[in-house]
């Protein structure tokens, strides 16, 4: 279950044209079964299975991990099937069709809900120097192997405060990728992660995710969504946007989360 195939293809440069093996993002059709019952079908990239299904249900439905008391991946009929066994029952409620990158909000009817649903943070137990973000930020690129194979992959990152704590995951859908990150943060360290970090934009389903894991700061390459921003603003969120060489948008609260430069 590699994230990455080998596609044989035509190759057109200024010289000619001929026939080379490229690499491909791999989309697979992700099951979700909760204590026997289905739960979600993703489209996603397939490796890290376990940490997708581990974090959607922790920024989806409100799971932690001790919750969980087993997940068994497999590989039939072309699809990943992820079947989890929880210690109890959780109210989980099936989401039918397929849930794709763009779907963060298939379930909501209402604007409003969208902004005032998504819970209030906490502030950072230290505060951050801003380049410290940004650097972190930077380092997650470093670590971008599926996208520099393949061009077609996001990442996520969480970074608690240290400069060691890391964790960086690929998918090629957006929140595909924030739920892995979860998912394998929760796998190494019940601390609260402070930051996440995007490769691409920040949509209202990444701060809501973000916002349902407690997470006060995000900082991302791409620009973010006027919903992003008054859902952050609501959130007691602070984002990190658009972040180029030397500049940066920066939405939301600075005092308690980072040093103020005099």
């Amino acid at each position: 279950m590699n994230n990455v195939r080998k596609v044989s293809v035509h190759h057109r440069t200024a010289k000619g044209q001929s026939i080379i093996d490229e690499s491909f993002a791999a989309e697979a059709l992700i099951r979700l079964v909760v204590n026997g019952s289905s739960l979600a079908n993703l489209l996603g990239s397939p490796q890290n299975a376990m940490e997708l299904a581990v974090g959607h249900l922790m920024t989806q439905h409100g799971l932690r991990p001790h919750h969980i008391e087993s997940i068994v991946v497999t590989e039939r009929d072309g699809a990943v099937h992820v079947n989890i066994s929880t210690n109890e029952e959780h109210g989980l409620t099936e989401r039918t069709g397929v849930v794709t990158s763009s779907c963060g909000a298939c379930d909501q009817s209402e604007l409003n809900e969208l902004v005032k649903g998504a819970p209030v943070v906490n502030n950072p137990s230290l505060l951050f120097e801003l380049e410290e973000v940004l650097e972190m930020l930077h380092a997650m690129r470093e670590q971008q192997t599926g996208f520099r194979l393949t061009g077609g992959m996001h990442a996520a990152g969480l970074y608690a405060r240290d400069g060691t704590s890391l964790v960086v995951m690929e998918d090629i859908g957006r929140h595909n990728a924030v739920d892995k990150a979860y998912g394998a943060w929760y796998d190494q360290t019940l601390e609260r992660p402070n930051v996440l970090l995007l490769s691409g934009r920040c949509g209202w389903d990444i701060v809501a995710k973000a916002a349902a894991m407690d997470t006060p700061i995000i900082a991302s390459f791409g620009a973010a969504s006027s919903l992003a921003v008054e859902t952050a603003r609501a959130s007691n969120m602070t984002l990190i946007t658009f972040v180029k060489e030397d500049k940066a948008v920066i939405i939301g609260p600075i005092e308690g989360r980072f040093h103020r430069k005099h």
